[in-house]
């Protein structure tokens, strides 16, 4: 398989451009801070730093939005059909732990391919959940297995089972995950395509959105996928996104197995990598998941990510550089994977800005221009989405759903901050995302939310205190203080029609 850096030659180029005007304004305002001493100095050069890797992630976002739309989603290769030969061994490995879905894993079940076999790894303690797992596995002759502890978490559960197991692909399913019918023999395709492929990463949307809540923000995944997914596979870090996914055994044994972190599937790919396989993309092979239940349920799969990509950065960033992937594979997984827990940088950018430098007396005067980089990259993430759906949206529903994903990723500055250095001093968590849902009272919401309360109204009056405006902190403290009206969000129920035979087609290869 080729990879081009011609992608990130683009996004350097033009960020290189943004640098040399910033750098420019950067010296005048460091010349300025000299006579000031040294502490203004390093702040001065603190902000500078931010402010250049925050264009050089934002260029990233729009290189690689305006790239998939423009020339990406025009040039899907075409994978066909492989000969007719002898059957490899699959098995459907589905991974739960207090929160199993029969009905997901038994549409999973109904493949149209002969040779494979269905294993349920189950690391629940709920006996509730216990007595589903074991009732299913009766009644459908699907083997269950269970360890004596939940050492490694997800990873550690996988090669329990995998180190002893007969196959030449698995295939990972999380408890919400429904693949195609098609899915066994369309991702043996790829590999028949791809000599080198030691892992097909399957396409998904979300479906099955329950409440308003899940309605609002499903969408997000059927654009996410799609776009940046094509552009990883031939311009970037494609990884195993953890579900999904078919794996070849030569690629387990050479990986060594999944590593017991909390990012084990971003890990797995890097050392599959490293032992000369790549991860591909099937855009045609389109699954099921469910989006986060409520806005309690997101928080704790935002904290999950966030502390996995913490424990990613502490244990692999020596690994990333001295890996075989290319110079732009590397810094791929790098504007990637270090953007959640690096909020917490963000949060030391506002103290210096809000707290730090009005106390010493002093502001840093910007030019006016770079106000509108700074805009335009602060909403690049979001970019794809107004692309994706312009046209299958009424602008009206696309404003509101804009709106609200301001509020909800504005909102997770406060547990971004703690999951990260919770996990720079300790140790990540793996967090299961609860699936249940339930209706919950305003007071609940509060006192569930109540110390991204707290943090957006003092951070409000400290910056009215010492800048004389809440404008400076707007976008972090008004999220905050809302974060409540998104948690009540999913008490408003949506009619849950009947579930399609087949997932719905990407709306890209249409």
């Amino acid at each position: 398989m080729t990879k081009s850096p011609r992608l990130y030659l683009v996004i350097l180029a033009l960020w290189s451009v943004l640098l040399a005007l910033l750098l420019e304004a950067a010296f005048t305002q460091i010349g300025a801070a000299a006579r000031a001493g040294w502490p203004i100095v390093t702040l001065v050069v603190a902000s500078t730093v931010f402010i250049a890797y925050f264009w050089l992630n934002g260029m990233k976002d729009v290189v690689y939005t305006l790239y998939y739309h423009l020339i990406s989603s025009r040039r899907a290769p075409e994978v066909p059909r492989r000969a007719a030969t002898a059957e490899p061994r699959v098995v459907l490995v589905y991974c739960t732990c207090n929160d199993f879905s029969a009905d997901s894993l038994l549409r999973s079940m109904r493949q149209e391919y002969g040779d494979y076999d269905v294993v349920i790894l189950d690391d629940s303690s709920d006996p509730r959940y216990l007595a589903q797992v074991d009732a299913f596995g009766v009644e459908h002759g699907v083997r269950v297995v269970r360890r004596p502890d939940r050492a490694g978490f997800k990873a550690g559960n996988l090669n329990n089972y995998l180190g002893t197991a007969e196959f030449d692909y698995f295939v990972i399913l999380d408890s919400d995950e429904i693949i195609p019918p098609t899915y066994i023999s369309r991702c043996l395709d790829y590999f028949a395509r791809y000599p080198d492929a030691g892992i097909v990463q399957a396409n998904h949307v979300a479906t099955r959105n329950r409440n308003a809540f899940m309605r609002m923000f499903s969408i997000g995944v059927d654009s996410h996928w799609i776009a940046y997914q094509t552009v990883k596979d031939r311009h970037g870090f494609l990884s195993l996104l953890g579900h999904g996914a078919m794996v070849s055994r030569g690629c387990y044994d050479a990986a060594g197995g999944f590593p017991h972190v909390v990012a084990e599937d971003l890990c797995f790919s890097i050392a599959a990598r490293d032992a000369g396989y790549y991860t591909v993309f099937a855009p045609d092979v389109v699954c099921e998941e469910e989006y986060p239940v409520d806005y309690l349920a997101f928080k704790k799969r935002h904290s999950k990510w966030t502390q996995g990509n913490m424990e990613f950065i502490k244990r692999y960033t020596r690994v990333i550089m001295r890996s075989r992937m290319t110079w732009f594979e590397k810094l791929d997984i790098v504007l990637f994977t270090y953007n959640l827990p690096l909020t917490a940088v963000f949060s030391v950018y506002v103290a210096i800005h809000v707290v730090v430098l009005p106390m010493l007396g002093y502001r840093i005067e910007y030019p006016l221009w770079m106000l509108a980089p700074t805009a335009v990259f602060l909403l690049a993430p979001m970019l794809n989405d107004v692309i994706f759906h312009y046209r299958s949206m009424s602008r009206r529903r696309l404003a509101w759903y804009l709106l609200h994903t301001i509020l909800l990723y504005g909102s997770m500055l406060l547990i971004s901050f703690r999951a990260s250095v919770s996990s720079a001093f300790g140790k990540s968590v793996f967090v299961v995302t609860p699936k249940e849902d339930r209706r919950i009272t305003l007071r609940e919401a509060l006192v569930a939310n109540r110390a991204e309360i707290i943090f957006g109204v003092l951070l409000t009056a400290v910056s009215i205190s010492l800048t004389g405006s809440a404008l400076p902190v707007l976008l972090i403290a008004l999220p905050a203080v809302l974060c409540f009206y998104l948690a009540l969000k999913h008490n408003q129920a949506e009619p849950l029609s009947a579930a399609p035979a087949e997932p719905r087609t990407a709306p890209a290869l249409r």
